[in-house]
């Protein structure tokens, strides 16, 4: 097999790698745009998350399409279709990265104070029925945490305290025996006793004096960075494949009659 020939079934190899990379986010996009955990709920910026969602959409659209060409244009050995192939993968590759680095520079200025101000106006307590406080119940049980910063948010002045008079938080602040559990003991919750309230560390330990409540804002912080690494890995892998695939493309290029 020569040189040429190796060039294009590398090239289709790669397009194929681009062709399933398109697919998954394209799935992706349909996941966080379908919100089935309900988080647009209680996320201040819904409408970014929203554009993200059809962005991720249409870019794993357009990932296949091309995926599909870089295909169609090495197995052809189509000139146009590979300068075609160039020039649309090169404009992709440069919006992934003007993308990235506008979530970096955008991602560090986020600030509690929109949440904070959306949970003191619109959450109801643990009995409420709408989706942004069964989405905050939600998520204080699930990451052991309470409020945006602490459980001061739910003070006075906000929804929750003009329902629930002399009720300083909510249930779902309170530590359970398990992830779906019996509270271990509202009065010690109420009282702030450490171990009863959820506090710094994750699910309920044993109790410890220099413990202290936590909220919402750094843990799933802390949780989204340890998260983000996968994310960040496969990008780094399609931007890799796409490189690839730029070069082989050229060089196709320049290698066919």
């Amino acid at each position: 097999m020569d040189v040429l020939s190796c060039l294009k079934y590398l090239m289709f190899i790669f397009n194929v790698l681009v062709f399933a990379g398109g697919t998954l986010l394209a799935a992706l996009g349909l996941w966080v745009a379908a919100d089935p955990g309900g988080f647009q709920a209680f996320v201040a910026a819904r409408a970014v998350l929203g554009a993200a969602a059809w962005l991720l959409l249409a870019l794993g659209i357009a990932l296949a399409l091309l995926g599909c060409l870089g295909c169609c244009g090495a197995l052809r050995r189509s000139r146009p279709l590979l300068l075609l192939f160039f020039i649309l993968v090169s404009l992709v590759f440069l919006m992934q990265l003007v993308g990235a680095i506008l979530f970096l520079v955008h991602w560090k200025q986020v600030r509690p104070e929109r949440f904070l101000s959306e949970l003191r106006r619109n959450y109801r307590g643990d009995e409420g029925a709408e989706v942004f406080s069964t989405a905050w119940n939600t998520l204080m049980v699930t990451f052991s945490c309470c409020g945006v910063l602490g459980p001061e948010d739910f003070g006075n002045g906000s929804r929750f305290q003009e329902l629930h008079p002399g009720v300083p938080w909510p249930r779902a602040c309170c530590a359970r025996d398990g992830l779906l559990g019996d509270l271990l003991g509202w009065e010690q919750c109420q009282d702030r006793s450490p171990g009863y309230i959820h506090e710094q560390g994750g699910p309920p330990p044993p109790p410890h004096p220099s413990r202290c409540p936590q909220g919402c804002f750094s843990t799933f912080g802390r949780t989204l960075q340890r998260s983000l690494s996968l994310p960040g890995s496969c990008s780094l892998a399609v931007l890799g494949i796409e490189t690839f695939a730029m070069f082989f493309s050229l060089c196709l290029y320049y290698n066919f009659d």
